[in-house]
């Protein structure tokens, strides 16, 4: 058990450093709006559907303020956090989480973990959506299959860059 939680917190520290250093805008012209959030709301919800459960999935929020500092953060349990918020489906059973902040940020991302400690295969249907003010400004899915051969699968989301996925 030690071992899956080492795990756990390598695999969102792993995650987590390539996504501390994504911008805070996007100058790319593709038809989705540039996220702009000096005076907005940004919520990012993250929503599994298929045999999710099968895995223990643990999801996790991090935001950073664009001096480096950790950011507030509003979770769907309620709770308000700084920087930080994590969800173990072993605990409290979800198929969806999310995070709010305020202000302009130069990190907001979520990392998804799901375990296959019993070998099994499946599927699961992973949707990110990210709202500004609450429109919808971001809508991606991403379809993982998993094998009896995949210890763990991580799932990393940043809304300028969308999924990154390491087995």
């Amino acid at each position: 058990m030690k071992k899956h939680y080492f795990m756990v917190a390598a695999m969102t520290a792993f995650l987590s450093l390539p996504l501390f250093i994504a911008s805070c805008g996007s100058n790319s012209d593709d038809g989705v709006e540039a996220i702009n959030a000096e005076n907005s709301i940004i919520r990012m919800e993250i929503s599994m559907q298929g045999d999710y459960a099968k895995f223990n999935p643990f999801i996790s929020f991090n935001a950073w303020d664009l001096k480096g500092k950790g950011k507030d953060i509003h979770t769907s349990t309620g709770k308000d956090v700084n920087m930080f918020w994590e969800q173990h489906y072993e605990d409290n059973p979800f198929s969806t989480a999310s995070a709010q902040i305020k202000g302009s940020y130069s990190s907001f991302s979520a990392s998804l973990i799901l375990t296959n400690s019993d070998r099994q295969e499946g599927k699961v249907s992973v949707r990110a959506t990210v709202y500004k003010d609450e429109k919808v400004i971001r809508d991606q899915t991403l379809n993982v299959e998993i094998l009896p051969s995949d210890i763990s699968t991580s799932i990393g989301y940043v809304p300028e860059e969308g999924f990154t996925k390491i087995n």
